[in-house]
């Protein structure tokens, strides 16, 4: 006899510990943190929906977290200060609420993510018909054939979180794709972890971005280039570089540099 494979999309996903910790940081930082100015109403709601108590955290837990999704939310702010209707895609992005903290009335955005996780967040997605959910696997990248259809509109790609996490592998095929198959001025974030070194090219001042392996082996990837934090306005410029400047320090810690990268 077949079993049918089903699940209760009222019963929230396995999300990591991190990412858990990320909606607890929006959720609590303008209580426990409040010298950040960061609040977010929607991420509250989610943390009762998911059952997070503050007190699951630590400050020494929430605090970097919080810090950096205020970064990251300025950083995307400054792309829809360039590009006011532009579009977003938060790829696997779990419980990030994300959009409602950004939106300007103008802005589109697509959360990908796995089936599972649209399903769930079907039912507690923003109202408007400017925010889409698409279900993808991790190893898929049928959804950039999607983007030609965009042609012409300003577009950021953010593989933050658990994408960057994916390991050089995956990672490294889906810059190839984007090198080969994004349309140019698409702009990505992502986050080079300490496992997953992507850095700027030196030789004789390129700003590609490169992927470099454990065992000592580079990736060029010639046709995405990377932003340099003087590529900001001021004071976002100062932050990002100062972020930067400490994930660089603390290499051993799980705090990732920011890797803003564009189609050329």
């Amino acid at each position: 006899m077949k079993m049918k494979m089903t699940f209760n999309i009222e019963t929230a996903p396995s999300f990591a510990r991190r990412e858990l910790a990320g909606v607890a940081a929006c959720a609590y930082a303008s209580d426990a943190l409040p010298d950040l100015g960061f609040h977010d109403d929607e991420a509250r709601h989610l943390a009762r929906v998911l059952d997070l108590g503050r007190a699951g955290f630590t400050e020494q837990e929430l605090r970097p977290l919080a810090a950096r999704t205020r970064l990251v939310d300025d950083v995307v702010r400054d792309f829809f200060r360039r590009h006011p209707d532009g579009l977003a895609l938060g790829l696997f992005s779990g419980p990030c609420t994300r959009f409602s903290r950004v939106d300007n009335g103008l802005l589109h955005w697509i959360d990908i993510d796995v089936p599972r996780v649209i399903a769930w967040k079907l039912r507690r997605a923003p109202r408007t018909p400017r925010y889409a959910l698409a279900a993808a696997s991790p190893g898929c990248d049928h959804w950039i054939d999607q983007l030609s259809e965009a042609q012409g509109w300003p577009t950021l790609i953010l593989g933050l979180g658990l994408f960057s996490q994916l390991g050089p592998e995956r990672i490294s095929a889906f810059l190839t794709e984007a090198s080969l198959r994004l349309a140019t001025d698409v702009e990505l974030l992502l986050d080079a972890t300490p496992s997953l070194h992507l850095r700027a090219a030196t030789a004789r001042g390129a700003r590609h971005v490169e992927l470099h392996r454990n065992g000592g082996g580079v990736e060029s990837f010639p046709w995405l280039r990377v932003l340099d934090e003087t590529d900001y306005p001021e004071p976002l410029g100062a932050r990002v570089r100062a972020t930067n400047g400490l994930a660089r320090f603390l290499r051993r810690s799980q705090l990732p540099i920011l890797r803003h990268l564009r189609r050329v």
